[in-house]
């Protein structure tokens, strides 16, 4: 077991992974959303299979969500209220989404998703601008988290959705963001669990462990710059997060990008 950690470590490309994961960790603390869309996509175009990719990714999630989710908690950047609303919501997502990719339905919803996602994209940037309230329901959230949980499954798509929901939504971005990454990891442990079984995660150890690495280093940076970032930079922010990274799934699902 040792030998093998020790040959994860000292191979060069688990730690062009971690690199990636302290960038995809930095947007994914700050923003709530960016961990599963530029790893996920870094994946793909190395060659991993969509089912692989979810397995991989999830895997390394449970880890990451962790990290993240008490790092927001410290600086108190989580609704619990609103936590056990979107965990039951994505748990239940993650079993549906699972079950729908292990059938082969993920390829078909990518698009349609990321498409959407440019929409509500530009829509956040116009509400930080407006600055309009919208009332916050809980069967709307729970809604949400339940297509959360299953893009999650299918295609990586947790904080797009969610997170820019709950923020076009009138969500504070602080407790969107913080509160989102903690019920991810919920979801991450759903969707690992279930895809597991079905994918042999061996050829994935290394992007797994790299990407670990690189997001438990950047995590703690990432919530506190999160608790000092000011509202309207901050839905700006994640408003072009979800415009690129649809723009870039939109291309990758085309096959423009390999």
């Amino acid at each position: 077991m040792m030998s093998t950690v020790s040959s994860v470590l000292a191979d060069s490309q688990t730690w062009l992974f971690a690199l990636i994961g302290v960038v995809a960790q930095l947007f994914d603390g700050i923003l709530g959303m960016g961990f599963g869309v530029i790893s996920s996509t870094c994946l793909t175009l190395l060659g991993f299979p969509r089912m692989s990719v979810s397995a991989a990714v999830n895997g390394a999630k449970i880890f990451t969500g962790i990290a993240s989710g008490l790092s927001h908690a410290w600086y108190r950047n989580v609704s619990w209220r609103l936590l056990a609303i979107l965990g039951t919501g994505g748990l239940v997502g993650g079993v549906l989404g699972s079950l729908l990719l292990s059938h082969g339905a993920g390829p078909y919803v990518g698009p349609v998703s990321s498409a959407y996602l440019v929409v509500v994209g530009l829509y956040i940037i116009w509400r930080a601008i407006r600055e309009k309230a919208h009332a916050i329901t809980t069967a709307r959230t729970a809604v949400i988290a339940l297509a959360g949980g299953a893009l999650e499954a299918m295609s990586g798509v947790w904080g797009p959705l969610v997170t820019s929901s709950l923020v076009a939504m009138g969500v504070g971005p602080r407790y969107a963001i913080g509160t989102g990454n903690l019920a991810e990891t919920i979801v991450a442990v759903t969707v690992f669990t279930m895809l597991a079984g079905h994918v042999g995660l061996e050829t994935a150890s290394h992007a797994v462990i790299g990407l670990v690495i690189g997001a438990i280093v950047a995590s703690p940076i990432a919530a506190k710059l999160t608790h000092r970032v000011p509202r309207k930079q901050l839905m700006v922010g994640v408003g072009i997060l979800v415009i690129a990274s649809s723009l870039v799934r939109l291309m990758r699902d085309a096959g423009w990008l390999g």
